[in-house]
């Protein structure tokens, strides 16, 4: 496990969310379950009734839905950009008869609500860093797993490396050659190069850890649980000071 911040260890129960009314698409169950276990308890032990969650890049709605269902007295919109998972997430949502759920289609940064919690689950490259910085400027409360690092590169919004303390010690094309690295995970791969991959990983989202902790945020890098849940098995959680 990879992990900063002063706050207590998460120890990541298993919910059985399988066992909940309504569908989820059965080809990626019990991994997806087992994701799905672990955000939804880092979420749930933070929100307060009342609180407004957003999920981004949510894709069809598995995050969104569970934390809707378990959390009734809060308001959850989910975030795509992709009609279709929109309305397959808006079918799942009226089988399990939720009346605290919303859907907008569009891109996240269009979205301007204000929210207390932000969530994204595997969302693509510097889409992770979009999601925090949309959630440091609502001073929200973020739970993220990012993924496909090897796309990770400067934009007209970002920079790399993030923090000043990378800063003064990576340059940008040594943060480009972390982050290829990060990206070799697959099971398949020896078990020595995914080790190299997760450290990688781990130095990766350090980087957006720090960025955010001098912004006035108190952060944690967290490993899912199981870690074979996922070879992007990273959690950043963030807590606006």
């Amino acid at each position: 496990m990879c992990f900063l911040g002063s706050s207590q260890d998460i120890m990541l129960p298993f919910l059985d969310l399988l066992s909940l009314p309504g569908k989820m698409s059965s080809d990626r169950a019990l991994r997806k379950q087992q994701q799905l276990n672990n955000l939804v308890y880092v979420v749930t032990n933070q929100a307060r009734p009342g609180d407004r969650i957003v999920d981004f890049c949510s894709g069809g709605g598995h995050v969104g839905i569970v934390l809707a269902h378990m959390l009734p007295s809060c308001q959850v919109t989910l975030i795509e950009n992709k009609e279709l998972s929109l309305v397959r997430a808006k079918k799942r949502s009226d089988e399990l008869g939720l009346s605290n759920i919303w859907f907008i289609q569009a891109n996240m940064e269009y979205f301007t609500g204000m929210f207390n919690i932000g969530v994204a689950l595997h969302a693509c490259g510097v889409a992770t860093d979009m999601v925090i910085e949309h959630c440091i400027k609502m001073r929200a409360s973020f739970v993220t797993c990012p993924c496909c690092y090897g796309f990770i590169q400067s934009t007209s919004k970002f920079n790399f490396p993030k923090s000043e303390q990378f800063k003064e010690t990576l340059s940008y094309k040594e943060h480009m050659i972390l982050c290829r690295f990060a990206d070799q995970t697959a099971v398949q791969l020896p078990l020595q190069r995914r080790l190299i991959g997760k450290q990688c990983m781990c130095l990766v989202d350090l980087d957006r850890a720090r960025a955010a902790e001098e912004r006035g945020y108190s952060v944690q890098v967290i490993s899912m649980e199981p870690e074979s849940c996922s070879p992007k098995n990273n959690m950043i959680v963030g807590v606006p000071i």
